[in-house]
This record gives structure tokens, C-alpha cells and sequence, in this order.
């Protein structure tokens, strides 16, 4: 789960997450008061927080969607997870006719806006191509060239030593593990292999938000839960962060932010630093 926008007001929290919610995109609201809104999530976090009101995408594929969205609602002025947004106005007045002045600015100060966006995105695509860094392939080891805490392939040994510490608070459901959205190679997927746990890749399980017809195995019949390790950020030559989520439906779920260790060449998890469930 990422948060896609933050916003002082809640009135403006609610105005993105009807706008993503709209569009299909499953999201949760976090914020310091209580809201009644529909889009309602319920969170317990590990560690305190002054948080301001804030958009959460639950689903790691539908991020990008989710912050086109935003973007071509000229409601951001970055790409990047966790920078800052631009909330001139929850709606798009692009399409009506009869704008006053006062909107004609507005709409000019978005396009401006998102031409900046262009050019830095082209300016980071050509630093990605200078600097070679390759994209890795999911569940293999990537190389590093600088720590700047961008995200990479998930390094095998990485996502074992997750899996290895998480999977048992969910051994009652078949467990169905993705490594950055994928299946994870079939030689990783021996090394999580574990006497009395029910294993398999992520691709043949359903997911659901229903709290009654919850994420499931077909081919067992049983219920599931969908296990997924993304978002691998190297941030020195021997530490790292990860995420790690659990989704059974949008009432049972679990995500964490877990710091990474390398110790004797292999990563190895540390303390956690964030977790929020459902």
C-alpha cells in the first residue's frame, strides 16, 4: 500500500480519494480526526505519528494508474511517491465552457505544471540511460550504481529472509507470494518452501476485497492470502529497505516497511518501520 496524496484539509483527502475510487481504484484514508466517509479504513499503527490526512492505494499495480489520475487532473507536481502535491482544486474545469479569468489561470498554472513534470521525467530517463543501472529481473539480485533510495529489483536472498519471517502469522491460509508483482523463479520459490505451509505463486490466486467472499486458491478451494515483497530501496552498501504486504480482503491486511541488513554478503531483515493493518 503507497500513499498518493497528502493534503492539510481533509475535504481535499476526500476529494482524491472519491476521484480514485471513481475510477475503480481501491483506496484507504489515513488521517488525525474521525472520517465518515465510505472510503473509510480502519488502522493501527506501530509507532506514533502527527500524520496529516493521506491517500492510500492498496494495490502495488495500480499506483502508476492512480497517479496519471492525479496528474492529469493537474493535482500533482511530482511523480515520485511521497513528494510534495498541488491541490488548486479537487475538480477539473478543463472541459466547460464559459471558464471565468480566474479559471482560465488556473487551468494555465495546471498545463505549466505538468509541462515542468515532462521535463523532469525526460531529464530522469536520460540519467537512467547514462548511468546503465539495470532493471533487474523480479526475485534476482540488481546492483546498485548509487544509494539514493530509489527502487529496485527485489534481490533474492532479500525476499526469502522476508518471506522467512512473516509467512507464519498467516499459515492457516494457502499462501499465494509475488516478488515486484511477479512470481517469484522457480528457484527462489524452492527456498520458501516450508514443511505444513500451503505455497503457491501468486498467479493462481484470486484476490478480493470481500469480507465474505474473501481472496482465494481455486484449485484448492480454500481461502488465501496474497503475499507480495516490493518496493526494494537500497540506501548504503549494506542497508536497505523493503516492503512487505499481507491481503486477505480489505478488512484483514497487513503492510509493513521493514529495514534490510547485509551480513556476510546476504540481506537479512532488521527492525520494523512501519506497520499498519486492517
Amino acid at each position: 500500500m503507497r500513499q498518493v496524496f497528502s493534503s492539510q484539509r481533509i475535504e481535499n483527502v476526500e476529494g482524491v480519494a472519491k476521484l480514485l475510487s471513481d475510477a475503480g481504484i481501491e483506496v484507504r484514508i489515513t488521517q488525525p480526526r474521525s472520517y465518515k466517509g465510505n472510503v473509510r479504513g480502519t488502522f493501527r499503527y506501530t509507532q506514533p505519528s502527527k500524520q496529516q490526512p493521506a491517500v492510500w492505494v492498496v494495490k502495488a499495480d495500480e499506483q502508476v494508474r492512480a497517479r496519471e489520475i492525479l496528474r492529469d487532473n493537474g493535482l500533482i507536481d511530482s511523480t515520485r511517491p511521497g513528494e510534495s502535491f498541488l491541490l488548486p482544486s479537487v475538480h477539473d474545469d478543463r472541459g466547460q465552457a464559459g471558464k471565468t479569468p480566474a479559471q482560465q489561470r488556473l487551468f494555465r498554472i495546471k498545463m505549466a505544471l505538468i509541462g515542468g513534470i515532462v521535463v523532469v521525467l525526460g531529464l530522469a530517463m536520460l540519467r537512467g540511460l547514462q548511468t546503465g543501472t539495470p532493471d533487474g529481473e523480479a526475485g534476482t539480485p540488481a546492483a546498485a550504481a548509487t544509494y539514493d533510495g530509489a527502487p529496485s529489483a527485489t534481490p533474492a536472498d532479500a525476499a526469502v529472509a522476508v518471506f522467512a519471517s512473516e509467512l507464519d502469522a498467516d499459515r492457516a491460509l494457502v499462501q499465494c507470494v509475488a516478488i515486484d508483482g511477479r512470481d517469484p523463479l522457480p528457484a527462489v520459490f524452492d527456498r520458501l518452501v516450508q514443511p505444513g505451509l500451503a505455497l503457491v505463486p501468486a498467479s493462481q490466486c484470486l484476490r478480493s476485497a470481500d469480507e465474505d467472499n474473501a481472496s482465494s486458491h481455486p484449485a484448492s478451494g480454500r481461502e488465501a492470502s496474497i503475499i507480495e515483497v516490493n518496493w526494494f530501496r537500497q540506501t548504503g552498501a549494506d542497508t536497505a529497505t523493503i516492503e512487505f504486504s499481507a491481503y486477505h480482503h480489505r478488512m484483514s491486511a497487513r503492510y509493513k516497511t521493514l529495514e534490510l541488513k547485509r551480513v556476510d554478503g546476504r540481506w537479512q531483515v532488521g527492525r520494523v518501520l512501519k506497520h499498519v493493518a486492517t
